[in-house]
C-alpha cells in the first residue's frame, strides 16, 4: 500500500469513526430518554399513545360517556324555542374540556324542524345541564328532542380539590313582574355562593322549575363572567309569561369549568 492509499485509508478510517459515534451518540439519546406524555410514543405506564396511566389524559373510550337522564324543549315564544339535557357522569376525578354535542327538534310526524349543535365542557363527576337557547323553531310544535355527542369524549384528571368543589345556591325566590303596562311575566332571582379557594369564569347558571308531580316546567340560562373565590354573586332567570303550572321546586345548576379556575 503506497502512501496515498494509506492517507486515504486513514481518511476514510477517521469519517467512519467519526460517524460512529454521532450515530451511538443519537442512539443513546432515545434510548434514554425519560417516558412523558407528550413524547408521541407509548411508554412508561400508559394504556396508549401518551394517555392513560399517570398521564393527565385519557385514552380514548378508556371512560364511559355522559348519561342523558331527560332532554326537553320548551317554547319561550310562538317562534322560539330553548332545548334542555339534563345529563350526568360518574367518572371519579375526570373532566372534558371539550364536548361536541347537537340537539334536534322533531314535530309529530318525527321530522327534523330545527337542529343545534355547539361545544363546551363537563365539570365534575355528578348532574349538570346543557341549555341551547332562541331556536328559531316557525309555528311548529316540537314533539320530541333528542342530544347526541360526537365521540370520542376526551376525559382529563383534574386535582383532587376540584372534585368536591360546588357553587351552591345560598337562597332563591320565584315571583311574578310586569315588563310593559299589559303584560307580566316570571322571574326568579337565586343567589350563588362559591365558598371554595377557587375562582371561577364565565359560569352557566341554569334554572329548572318542577311541579308538584317533580316534572320539569321549564328552564332558563344565564351567564356570570366570574365568581371570585368566597364571595356570592345574584342571578335572575326570566320568562316572557306567567307559568302555566304552579312551581314546588327550584333547581340551580351552576356548571363551573375545572381548566379555566384561578386558585387563591
Amino acid at each position: 500500500m503506497n502512501w496515498a492509499e494509506r492517507r486515504k485509508f486513514m481518511y476514510m478510517t477517521i469519517t467512519l469513526t467519526l460517524l460512529g459515534m454521532i450515530g451511538f451518540l443519537i442512539f443513546r439519546q432515545f434510548v434514554n430518554v425519560v417516558p412523558n406524555c407528550f413524547d408521541g410514543r407509548k411508554n412508561g405506564d400508559e394504556i396508549g399513545i401518551d394517555c392513560g396511566g399517570g398521564c393527565q389524559l385519557y385514552c380514548p373510550y378508556e371512560l364511559p360517556g355522559p348519561k342523558v337522564r331527560w332532554v326537553r324543549a320548551f317554547q319561550i315564544s310562538s317562534t322560539v324555542t330553548q332545548a334542555v339535557a339534563y345529563i350526568e357522569h360518574s367518572n371519579s376525578a375526570a373532566a372534558s374540556p371539550y364536548l361536541e354535542y347537537t340537539f334536534k327538534l322533531y314535530d309529530e310526524q318525527n321530522t327534523v324542524i330545527a337542529e343545534r349543535s355547539g361545544v363546551t365542557f363537563l365539570g365534575p363527576l355528578g348532574r349538570t345541564a346543557i341549555v341551547e337557547t332562541l331556536i328559531p323553531t316557525g309555528s311548529v310544535p316540537v314533539a320530541r328532542t333528542t342530544i347526541t355527542f360526537t365521540d370520542p369524549i376526551q376525559w382529563k384528571k383534574i386535582p383532587t380539590a376540584l372534585i368536591t368543589t360546588s357553587i351552591k345556591t345560598d337562597r332563591s325566590i320565584i315571583e311574578q313582574y310586569s315588563y310593559s303596562a299589559t303584560q307580566r311575566g316570571t322571574r326568579v332571582v337565586a343567589v350563588v355562593q362559591n365558598d371554595s379557594r377557587f375562582s371561577f369564569n364565565t359560569i352557566d347558571v341554569i334554572a329548572i322549575l318542577y311541579d308538584k308531580d317533580d316534572n320539569v316546567i321549564t328552564a332558563s340560562k344565564n351567564l356570570v363572567p366570574r365568581l371570585a373565590a368566597l364571595s356570592s354573586k345574584e342571578v335572575t332567570f326570566t320568562w316572557p309569561f306567567p307559568l302555566p303550572t304552579e312551581v314546588f321546586r327550584t333547581e340551580i345548576v351552576a356548571r363551573f369549568n375545572p381548566f379555566t379556575t384561578e386558585a387563591l
